[in-house]
């Protein structure tokens, strides 16, 4: 379930930054913006972006205080992502997902591959993250899922069930490819179309 959360990336800031420098500090996108606006030596805009912090401290050496990062995702997604919102707090994700109100519970530094979901055994650790996530949406206003008016639910257990079977085996068969040495895109970029 790491997959557009748990991504490497880089940043190149000469003069602050020592080349080759590497931080496994978790941060997220919405630190960008005020990173952007520190390296450019312009003031925080805390309206603009309430969420992130500026990852300055980090390029220099030096720590970020301990904070949980969420993820909101409250729609369906073509390869199968389900309505759902994530917190990781520490060494802990929690993933609630709005269709049915399951929770997921995975110690991501034990278990990287979300293979042991540990919601049942660690009860009290699920509640309290569970806590936290449910704050972090009615502090933020974040939009929920409601249901269709036109909602089938034999139409829809159909699609899951279609969805399990066969596409997300050939999504991960074709993902899969992209990681081999030899993999070269297709001429067209997985026949996107250029203007």
């Amino acid at each position: 379930w790491e997959g557009g959360i748990r991504e490497p990336f880089y940043i190149k800031a000469p003069g602050i930054a020592q080349p080759g420098a590497v931080c496994d500090t978790p941060v997220i996108g919405t630190d960008f913006y005020p990173t952007i606006l520190a390296l450019a030596g312009l003031p925080a805009r805390p309206g603009q972006h309430v969420d992130g912090v500026s990852l300055v401290p980090l390029l220099e050496g030096a720590s970020l205080a301990p904070r949980d990062l969420f993820w909101h995702y409250p729609h369906y997604g073509n390869q199968g992502g389900e309505p759902s919102t994530i917190i990781r707090s520490g060494d802990w994700k929690l993933i609630h997902y709005w269709e049915d109100g399951r929770d997921e519970l995975y110690q991501i530094a034990q278990d990287v591959g979300e293979q042991r979901d540990r919601a049942a055994e660690e009860a009290d650790i699920r509640a309290a993250l569970r806590k936290k996530l449910d704050a972090w949406v009615k502090e933020t206003g974040a939009k929920l899922p409601e249901l269709s008016p036109s909602y089938d639910a034999a139409l829809a257990k159909r699609e899951k069930e279609t969805m399990c079977a066969k596409r997300l085996p050939q999504y991960e068969k074709q993902h899969a490819k992209f990681l081999s040495a030899d993999f070269e895109p297709n001429a067209t970029w997985w026949d996107s179309v250029r203007d």
